[in-house]
């Protein structure tokens, strides 16, 4: 999913710019994201 989150963004990037572009992807997890309703609802799961 990651993949292909990153390489849809890269293929806007360079149509926008019209040159090629390196996208370096970083994820930042939270503890216990997966337990916590409040979480999920921010990051769009339905909890």
């Amino acid at each position: 999913m990651l993949k292909k989150i990153g390489t849809n963004a890269r293929e806007d990037l360079e149509n926008f710019f019209g040159v090629r572009v390196y996208l370096q992807l970083w994820v930042k997890v939270k503890d216990d994201w997966r337990n916590n309703n409040f979480l999920l609802k921010e990051f769009g799961f339905n909890a």
